[in-house]
């Protein structure tokens, strides 16, 4: 069932139930009002009836003759009773059966009356000189009851138009309401993988359409920037697993082509067990950085390490690895209690991420020394990695944290272009952020804030 008819239906049921609940009070008056004013002539009925039966003596003859023709206007099937104080019927227009417990209601109350299927009895206290009776008179209010029948048949005609013509009406207000949602659906089947530049067009409004064309906007937008995030992924993974492989294919051509001096084969080997173990850091960076993207990684329960004693590990290993490479770190502000220093987290991986950091700053420092910096700020430690290096141009700065990517100046240098994408991955997994600062031939400085436990 398409949402347009669902829609009118669903109006159509709203429209039922109130004009039900309104036709409905409006019988329910009718029917009281009838029954109402069919009560008063029926004990306007039983007060001459007891005004011709038993003040004829006290009235002159035109007095009773006027009462006489009042009596003779019956009602249909009307049947009119006298009874004295201890029930015996005085009167009787003919033959009746009145209710039974009618006259012992008349002993407690002046007036009663009752509605016994389609006909209605009243009874009323009459004194008299002769003594106090009672009077009994019932009818059946034909006229009422027809009124009420028509009324009946004129509201089930009137419901079920109104219902036919809300369901119609509905259907084009439902279709009128539903068509910026037609307009998005035929672009939405015109946006391809080929073709997410193209957007679905936004109303004018504020209204929920809107702010429906928008997220679908926001998601072709990031569905865009995954895909162009993949090919240049792709493309340059390519580049790199090709380049040690093509090296490692050429050495051994050469060296199958003829026979070799033995030194031969183990430098044509010693160079291809390098290659090979950049192939192997490669897809290790690689590996890691799909586990994060994943969200496969997470932190140990219970795991915790202190900043600066994982800093000061980080840095001797670097100064092992890169014996080239000069750090020094400063601690410009701690807190007061060294454990404030101590956050939630895998000590091992954290680790990784400052040697991935600092591992670039020498690289591209340009034999500068690096500086590491380690300060408490307000419920935060930021830690900071600071080179006086190459730097980074502008327009390359808001791509440097993409996998692979590699800025225009830092191509000759060695690397694969994995490291600071899996460093930010990192800190994020510990509920930090990396903050990137650089100048082109001055230097870059990242800057790693993270919260602390409170």
């Amino acid at each position: 069932m398409s949402i347009r008819t669902r829609l009118a239906l669903q109006f159509t049921l709203l429209v039922a139930l109130l004009m039900a609940m309104g036709l409905s009070v409006i019988y329910y008056l009718e029917k009281e009002s009838t029954q109402h004013l069919f009560e008063q002539r029926l004990l306007e009925r039983a007060r001459i009836t007891g005004a011709l039966f038993l003040e004829a003596d006290e009235q002159s003859r035109a007095a009773t003759e006027k009462v006489q023709r009042r009596f003779m206007q019956e009602l249909p099937e009307e049947h009119v009773g006298i009874f004295d104080a201890q029930g015996n019927a005085r009167f009787l227009e003919q033959p009746s059966s009145f209710p039974n417990d009618l006259l012992q209601q008349l002993l407690r109350k002046r007036q009663v009356s009752v509605i016994q299927n389609d006909r209605q009895t009243v009874g009323l206290f009459y004194h008299d000189n002769q003594g106090d009776f009672r009077i009994l008179a019932s009818a059946v209010n034909v006229n009422g009851l027809e009124r009420l029948a028509y009324l009946r048949l004129v509201m089930s005609g009137v419901l079920v138009v109104s219902l036919a013509m809300s369901f119609v009406l509905g259907r084009i207000f439902a279709q009128s309401a539903l068509e910026p949602v037609r307009h998005i659906v035929q672009h939405a089947r015109n946006i391809g993988a080929s073709d997410l530049h193209l957007r679905v067009p936004v109303g004018q409004g504020r209204d929920e359409l809107t702010e429906l064309a928008e997220t679908f906007n926001l998601m072709i937008q990031r569905l865009e920037a995954a895909f162009r995030q993949q090919q240049s992924f792709i493309s340059n993974a390519s580049h790199e697993l090709r380049t040690p492989l093509t090296a490692m294919i050429g050495q051994m051509d050469i060296i199958l082509n003829r026979p070799r001096p033995t030194e031969m084969y183990q430098e044509a080997l010693h160079s291809s067990l390098i290659e090979a173990q950049k192939l192997k850091d490669i897809v290790n960076r690689l590996l890691q950085l799909a586990q994060l993207d994943a969200n496969e990684t997470t932190l140990p329960v219970g795991g915790s390490l202190r900043l600066d004693e994982v800093l000061y590990e980080a840095c001797e290993e670097i100064s092992v690895v890169q014996l080239d490479c000069k750090v020094s770190i400063q601690v410009q502000q701690l807190p007061e209690d060294a454990e404030r220093l101590t956050i939630p987290g895998d000590r091992n991986l954290f680790r990784l991420a400052l040697t991935n950091l600092i591992s670039n700053a020498c690289k591209f420092s340009n034999n500068y020394p690096v500086v590491c910096t380690l300060a408490y700020e307000a419920n935060q430690v930021s830690l900071c990695v600071i080179d006086h290096g190459i730097g980074i141009a502008p327009e390359d700065l808001a791509h440097v944290r993409q996998t692979f990517f590699r800025a225009t100046n830092a191509r000759s240098f060695g690397g694969f272009g994995v490291g600071l994408a899996l460093a930010e991955k990192i800190i994020t997994l510990h509920g930090g952020y990396l903050e990137i600062e650089s100048e082109l031939h001055k230097g870059t400085t990242m800057r790693v804030v993270l919260p602390l436990v409170a």
